[in-house]
């Protein structure tokens, strides 16, 4: 039994890396690079916030500083720091500055901002991040040329990598940007970051807004518009700089969040899942997505029963003929090497390679060398526990029905 399930494992982790490297072979450099504006809509951006008194100054000058003809509305969700006050510093012709009363969550700090928006987009951008006029003519030019696009995102980048487990995440997301290019390929990207969304005024309106009883808003909107037959398209070489958890229990929070929002909206869209009316998102991309965290799962799993066996053969053999250490040489590398499972590690062994690969293919086509090297060696032989701990925790919330909080 235990043999089947790692054959399946590996070969769905080896399906899956598989097929992403098809579709790098037929990818192309010049994405969105030659579009050009013959005029430039106006555009306002929604800038929800809570509790980002180190980040919204930077975030603000981002926007104050776009040549792009922009309005803004900048909403405090009741914030108990400093934040509003710095914000009010920016308030202007063209930056609006609203406050709640009382903390009602991202979406209806988006929402309330929605309704102080009449320009024909609206961007969604995060109070700790930054955008630049190079990622907002490339976004609007491109939303402009195709009325099936629901929304244009960008790459994700952090605003500094000052601690160890920023450098982790960096080395995450150039994976991540990776593989969101891939999938805008085939028509099957299915999130529109807060780091940065555009959309069409008037389907965010006609969607009803951002669902207010929903933890991740922004994943909950490309639910509801590829239900209404939307597409998304990415800007792969201009990025949305934000900011980064600098700690585990922050970046445990906000993966936790994420799980917790794609068990809610998988539900609530269950429908679409295998549905051919959506295409390969809702017969791949959808079934994928739900594989992805069990195969992660199961293989944390997998690997603690191998190494609770190992450490239980281990006290036996020393409670039978007491601790020694075992004799080095080629008699015994060999036998050691002989009394490996091959059915199951040749195959896991390719599976890494093939991980590997689609890891120097991410770096490759970015332009970028990998420079902590450290953290990318954490992020390929461990992470995985990590993210098993994130969905494990996220099932048992959901199941406990543990109170959702904006984190």
């Amino acid at each position: 039994m235990i043999l089947y399930l790692a054959w399946m494992l590996i070969f769905s982790s080896i399906f899956i890396s598989v097929f992403y490297v098809s579709i790098y072979s037929n990818v192309k450099k010049t994405r969105n690079e030659e579009l050009k504006l013959d005029e430039r809509p106006e555009i306002t951006i929604l800038m929800p916030a809570f509790n980002e008194e180190d980040v919204v100054k930077e975030a603000l000058n981002s926007v104050k500083e776009l040549k792009y003809p922009v309005k803004a509305v900048f909403i405090d969700d009741a914030s108990t720091d400093s934040t509003l006050q710095k914000a009010e510093k920016f308030e202007s012709k063209n930056i609006k500055i609203l406050r709640h009363q009382e903390n009602k969550g991202k979406a209806a700090a988006l929402n309330t901002g929605l309704e102080y928006t009449d320009t024909e987009y609206v961007v969604v951008q995060d109070a700790d991040s930054k955008i630049d006029d190079g990622l907002v003519e490339k976004a609007v030019a491109t939303i402009h040329e195709r009325e099936d696009l629901g929304a244009v995102i960008a790459s994700i980048a952090p605003l500094d990598t000052d601690n160890f487990i920023k450098k982790i995440q960096k080395v995450e997301y150039r994976l991540t940007n990776f593989y969101r290019m891939l999938m805008t390929e085939i028509n099957t990207l299915n999130v529109t970051p807060g780091a940065f969304s555009i959309y069409r005024t008037r389907d965010v309106k006609e969607a009803g807004g951002f669902d207010e009883d929903n933890l991740t808003e922004d994943l909950e909107m490309a639910f509801k518009l590829r239900k209404y037959g939307k597409s998304f398209e990415m800007i792969y070489f201009n990025s949305s700089k934000t900011e980064f958890p600098s700690t585990l229990r922050a970046l445990y929070n906000q993966r936790v969040r994420w799980a917790r929002g794609f068990i809610y909206n998988g539900w609530k869209y269950r429908e679409m899942f295998f549905n051919r009316k959506y295409g390969y998102f809702g017969t791949l991309q959808l079934p994928m997505l739900v594989i992805m965290p069990l195969l992660i799962v199961m293989s944390l799993g997998m690997v603690s029963y191998g190494v609770s066996l190992s450490i239980y053969n281990i006290l036996l053999r020393v409670s039978a003929t007491g601790f020694y250490l075992p004799e080095l040489g080629a008699i015994n590398v060999y036998a050691s090497f002989l009394g490996l499972n091959i059915m199951v590690y040749a195959p896991m062994l390719l599976s890494l390679v093939l991980i590997a690969y689609i890891i120097s293919l991410a770096y490759s086509y970015s332009g970028e060398t990998p420079r902590h090297r450290l953290a990318l060696l954490i992020y390929f032989f461990m992470y995985f526990i990590l993210q098993s701990v994130f969905w494990v925790a996220a099932v048992l919330k959901e199941v406990l029905r543990i109170e959702k909080v904006w984190t």
